[in-house]
């Protein structure tokens, strides 16, 4: 039903060994023998552990772990459950021997407030047990359900079920416990609801109605860990590896799962919304194998046990498995799980009998993370010298935990490299040692430490070098980005993160993210209704598909597909939308999808044609929604025409396909670097001189496509020529589109914005925007003037933020975001006497920067751009030139000097005056160097604080002010504050006049002073 994979036995030899490892998260109790169930007794303080071999029920101390008693039972108490008034504990016995033993299938009653013990015997093996809120059992044996009265004594059969084959007694050495029963029952926090799993059905079972439901399951790996785990109130639960709802339906899976029964476990937090599993993983590998429509051999994905490293418990979000923690453990969990009431406490079966983990004081443990997940260097035509960034190691409990980075990528640089948490650590970039890569190198600091519990993420280093030539402004996404998709309707664009199960939404002016949006796990691709109305996703590792209405940004009741139907890629025609699934079984299909029904059939043929696809299939409508096109891995390529309601067309070609694939509402297609007609007959075959097709668009009659060689060049934009395939106006970009991985064959990372104004492309470090008309010709900048960035005017200071006017300063509209500042941005680049200097705003007809602190007295500004180098513009800084920000809003006016009253934190204007008394603080630029020294391009120090060098004096109609600090700003770039009071005898006006003065340089304001 779930997955198809196949695992020898041998690969799992590493992975079953116990090793002890440092920095571990968890206390382990040995039992002397096989843990087969626990029960919590949180009234008693005890634990009950039913030992399968050692026929007892060991009693452990929650008040130190300790082991002090046990009691005797029948032989092999393989499951147990305790009353929810902890009246009585049950144990089932899986005692079927094989002749000439007698069977020892038996129910023994506890009775915990007399200590009394009754056993009953049964007709089958009992394969668990569980009490509802009710004080009844529920027993699951071979062959019925028994519901049990532990106070009458009673057995009322509910239903009989074909029968399972039983594991007879003894079993071969080394066989474990899980092996040997293969069940698992779960019961909801408030006992209303039980779900439970065998080797070849699942159930779940009402309390309260006594209603059963049973349904038979087939799955490749088993469902391994062969545990359930149910939340608070039963709306969710996990069996094996898989997430599911009520109904069963498969919400999502712990992608590539080994299927091993006796070893991981897992329980619901509902308290946290969290769920603690170790689920073992493997790594997907392609192999061929003969299955598919047209006769082909198709790829099947196998899995190999990952056996380095200790065993992980992974903390994952309750609704959809996103990962948050990954810790290490001191051996592998190997059954059931507990958590206390208070969700602070989970006790699990391991390897030597029981762990226990304080998972509410995971907080405290000692842990290593990084304050950022990527780091950027932009580097430039016109700097050469070693970048640096900081960032922060931190344990995020606050403790002193030791850590240790380091690289492989020749020119990057730590210090230091080895630490204590808290500690600022300077990344440093050689461009030389990158000089030769025009694209993006995105290269990784790995962290580790000796102590922490956690497996820290690695820290992703970009460094891009990129040529004037070279168009586009690329934003940094970090982590594992696979679609991009533009809204037809609305000026924003969609990026499908991976790893985090997230669409993260744009706006497609700004480039601002204006949303995220949970999706299930291991998201693949995005697809828009027809109507535009609907964002659907499509995921490899669950069975419904979200859905999010695109006016509100709000997630509706997903789709649900049929048992075993992956929903891999979608695509959205006038009267249909399709799903290319992979499906647990030896044939992958193409389903039907209905938003209006929330449900997904499989069609039942392609046209003429056996719905056989390969996994590896993607799906793109055309924009008018006349046709689908599907391209396969193998080659294949089909079209679906939504005038005729079903696939017209299949042909296979190609051996192979890889890449960009698009559908037009000309009848025009693209399969990697095929043009393909109505009929998918290759009309032209594009140019790969530049590389690997990456992204195609149909635009109009038009077309647009990206392309690159390997990750680390430049990547290359041109359009296409429909009507002969042929390729023009090819341009440079500043990095290289996504190209295929192991995952898929195939990309889209071409994205042409609705309003026409940009392109975005999925690229290395996140997204690159290019302008509309990429091609044009560009004309030199030409600068015009230069001012101070806080009131338009001239003098400017060293230190200080200037704005540049002029034309053809830049060729797109670029701010940026990026600590310590860029030198280089939107591909310009200005120098002052020779020297890059920081950019924070781009544009075509203005630059804001900061001037180095060095910067004084006669110097040259020059700007290039990919339009060429402008000419030389004259400038004279001043060693200071306080300008005050004219930037304040406050109600209606705008335009307002940035003056704040420190006793309601607002800004000075006539309705909210000056009061005698009072303390003030001043926002402006241009106070010149200070005290320590600052480097151009990084925000002003916390401690110690930045002090000017020279003093500034402030007045108001004479009188001065007292300063309490005049320096910059912490945190901010260029921007300097002046503290002050105001006297008492400040004399009251309407029309004061508050002058700062420092040095040679002064300006004024009008102010309004009232006692």
């Amino acid at each position: 039903m779930r997955r198809k994979s196949w695992l020898s036995s041998l690969a799992l030899t590493g992975y079953l060994a116990a090793v002890s490892w440092a920095g571990t998260f968890g206390t382990v109790v040995p039992v002397g023998g096989h843990a087969s169930d626990l029960a919590l007794d949180p009234g008693r303080g005890v634990l009950y552990i039913a030992n399968y071999t050692a026929n007892r029920i060991d009693v452990m101390s929650l008040a130190n772990n300790a082991i002090h008693t046990s009691i005797n039972v029948a032989s092999q108490p393989s499951s147990l459950s305790l009353s929810p008034d902890g009246h009585y504990l049950v144990v089932g016995h899986y005692g079927n021997f094989a002749p000439p033993s007698s069977s020892g299938n038996a129910l023994t009653v506890i009775d915990l407030t007399s200590n009394g013990k009754q056993t009953f015997a049964l007709g089958n093996p009992p394969l668990g047990v569980a009490f509802g809120i009710d004080n009844h059992v529920l027993i699951v044996t071979t062959s019925e359900f028994i519901l049990f009265d532990p106070l009458s004594g009673t057995m009322q059969t509910l239903t009989t079920i074909p029968a399972l084959t039983a594991k007879t007694l003894p079993q071969p050495a080394a066989t474990f416990p899980p092996n040997i029963v293969a069940a698992s029952i779960g019961v909801s926090g408030n006992g209303l609801k039980m779900y439970g799993l065998t080797d070849t059905f699942e159930f779940s079972y009402d309390v309260t109605s006594q209603q059963l439901n049973v349904v038979s399951y087939v799955s490749t790996p088993p469902q391994g860990p062969r545990v359930v785990s149910v939340n608070q109130d039963g709306s969710y639960y996990v069996s094996g590896w898989a997430l599911n709802d009520p109904q069963g339906h498969l919400m999502a899976e712990f992608p590539n799962p080994l299927g091993i029964l006796n070893i991981g476990s897992h329980a619901f937090d509902s308290k946290r919304g969290l769920i603690y599993a170790q689920i073992p993983e493997g790594t997907p590998t392609t192999t061929s194998s003969s299955s598919s429509s047209s006769g082909s051999s198709s790829p099947t994905t196998t899995t190999t046990a990952n056996t380095t490293g200790p065993p992980i418990l992974q903390i994952v979000d309750s609704d959809n498995l996103e990962v948050e923690q990954q810790i290490q453990l001191p051996e592998n969990l190997a059954g059931k799980s507990v958590l206390s009431a208070d969700s602070n406490t989970m006790y699990s079966i391991s390897d030597s009998g029981v762990m226990v983990l304080q998972v509410g004081q995971l907080g405290q443990a000692p842990r290593v993370t990084a304050s950022q997940e990527d780091v950027v260097f932009s580097g430039n035509f016109c700097n050469h010298s070693v970048a640096s960034q900081q960032i922060t190691i931190v344990d995020p409990g606050g403790g002193n935990t030791p850590f240790a980075l380091s690289t492989t990528t020749q020119g990057l640089s730590i210090s230091p490299a080895v630490g204590v948490t808290p500690a600022t650590v300077k990344i440093s970039a050689d461009p030389n040692a990158f000089q030769n890569q025009k694209g993006s190198v995105a290269a990784t600091i790995n962290i580790t430490s000796s102590a922490a519990v956690n497996i820290p993420q690695p820290i992703r280093v970009i460094v891009n070098l990129h040529d004037p030539d070279q168009s586009g402004v690329t934003t940094d996404v970090p982590g594992t980005l696979v679609d991009i998709l533009a809204d037809p309707a609305r000026n924003q664009f969609y990026v499908l993160r991976q790893d985090k199960n997230q669409v993260l939404v744009f706006d497609g002016t700004s480039y601002q993210q204006i949303a995220t949006l949970r999706t299930t796990n291991t998201p693949t691709q995005l697809a828009i209704t027809f109507d535009q109305r609907y964002l659907l996703v499509g995921s490899n590792d669950s069975q419904i598909i979200p859905v999010f209405d695109l006016q509100t940004l709000q997630p509706l009741p997903p789709i649900y597909m049929p048992g075993g139907h992956y929903p891999k890629s979608i695509a959205a025609s006038s009267n249909a939308i399709l799903a290319a699934c992979r499906v647990a079984g030896p044939t992958h299909t193409i389903d039907q999808v209905s938003v209006g029904t929330q449900s997904a059939t499989q069609l039942p043929t392609l046209g003429i044609f056996n719905n056989s696809i390969n996994i590896d299939t993607k799906l793109a409508a055309s924009a008018n929604g006349s046709s689908i096109l599907a391209v396969e891995a193998d080659g294949t390529v089909l079209l679906y025409d939504a005038n005729a309601g079903t696939f017209t067309v299949s042909r296979k070609d190609y051996t192979a396909l890889s890449g960009a694939y698009a559908a037009s509402s000309y009848g025009q297609f693209v399969a990697g670097k095929n043009l393909l007609n109505s009929s998918l007959v290759s009309v032209g075959t594009l140019e790969s001189g530049t590389g690997n097709p990456s992204g195609f668009a149909f635009v109009d009659q038009a077309g647009m496509r990206t392309t690159a060689p390997d990750a680390v060049s430049p990547g290359v934009i041109e359009r296409v020529d429909l009507s002969h395939g042929i390729t023009s106006s090819a341009t440079r970009m500043a990095e290289a589109p996504l190209l295929p991985t192991t995952a898929s064959a195939f990309t889209q990372t071409l994205a042409p914005l609705y309003n026409r104004n940009a392109i975005v492309n999925l690229t290395v470090s996140g997204f690159t925007v290019l302008p509309w008309g990429f091609d044009a010709s560009v004309a030199p900048p030409q600068i015009g003037r230069v001012v101070n960035a806080a009131d338009l005017t001239q003098p400017v200071a060293p230190g200080g933020l200037i704005t540049i006017f002029g034309q053809q300063l830049s060729p797109v509209n670029a701010a940026s975001q990026e600590i310590p500042l860029p030198t280089a941005l939107g591909n310009s680049c200005l120098t002052v006497n020779g020297q890059p200097i920081p950019i924070l705003f781009v544009s075509p007809t203005q630059v804001n920067a900061q001037l180095p602190y060095q910067a004084t007295g006669n110097v040259t500004l020059i700007l290039r751009t990919p339009g060429g180098v402008s000419d030389n513009y004259n400038l004279v800084v001043l060693p200071t030139a306080p300008s005050v920000f004219h930037s304040g809003v406050a109600g209606p006016q705008t335009n307002v000097p940035t003056l704040v009253r420190a006793d309601n934190n607002l800004l000075v204007t006539d309705a909210n005056p000056i009061h005698t008394g009072d303390s003030l603080v001043i926002y402006l630029t241009g106070l010149g160097q200070t005290n320590p020294a600052q480097q151009a391009g990084q925000p002003g120090p916390t401690s110690p604080l930045a002090g000017v060098v020279v003093p500034p004096a402030v007045t108001i109609n004479g009188v001065s002010l007292p300063v309490l600090y005049a320096g910059l700003t912490p945190g901010e770039v260029g921007v300097y504050q002046i503290n002050v009071t105001v006297p008492k005898n400040t004399p009251e006006g309407l029309d004061d006049v508050l002058t700062i003065t420092q040095g040679a340089s002064s300006t004024s304001l009008t102010v309004r002073v009232v006692q």
